[in-house]
């Protein structure tokens, strides 16, 4: 299994037998801010393994700075994982906004398209506006995500270096939005 998995599975074994007093008192004295940097070396999926374990490693991976792999929202079942997300990982650093698929669309921002607005109306829509509780996102590629009208919220991220927008033909903004990111490097709109 993975790296996590054995993580998992190695305290689970150390936790029931607890045959050595010494190194178990010595393993709870690890301050939740240790464990969430070891977190930091797992993959993103791994953390979220590890926040079952207990209470301890659970608050940990609220705080772990997950490692810099993308995280794709291209469909309804990682949009409903990244919802889970922006409260389990807010720490997240890298994230790509896609197409959830036929018949799903992002909610409507600002001064939608009207006519766009009524070909869709019969889609289930859900609420892109979750992302700003991502506190430290410092990539986001949006890419052919359905999204109609200005959503002010995805740009408010101190920390972003890159925002890549691209085949979002309803997807609007204005030049002044970008201020909302201090740390920008690198702006591609397609």
């Amino acid at each position: 299994g993975s790296m996590g998995q054995q993580l998992m599975r190695r305290y689970r074994q150390w936790r029931t037998t607890r045959e050595d007093r010494n190194s178990a008192s010595t393993a709870n004295e690890v301050s939740g801010d240790i464990v969430a940097i070891i977190f930091g070396c797992l993959p993103l999926k791994d953390i979220m393994r590890m926040r079952g374990v207990c209470k301890k490693w659970r608050e940990a991976a609220t705080k772990t700075f997950a490692p810099m792999t993308d995280f794709s929202v291209n469909n309804v079942v990682n949009y409903n994982a990244m919802r889970v997300m922006t409260i389990t990982q807010p720490n997240l650093q890298q994230l790509s906004i896609s197409n959830l698929g036929s018949g799903h669309k992002y909610i409507e921002g600002e001064d939608p398209e009207e006519y766009m607005a009524r070909y869709t109306a019969n889609c289930t829509t859900h609420d892109i506006n979750i992302i700003s509780n991502f506190r430290k996102p410092h990539r986001l590629n949006i890419d052919g995500a359905f999204m109609n009208g200005r959503y002010p919220t995805l740009f408010n991220f101190p920390l972003l270096e890159k925002l890549r927008i691209s085949l979002c033909c309803n997807f609007k903004w204005e030049l002044e939005m970008p201020s909302g990111f201090p740390s920008l490097r690198e702006l591609d709109v397609e």
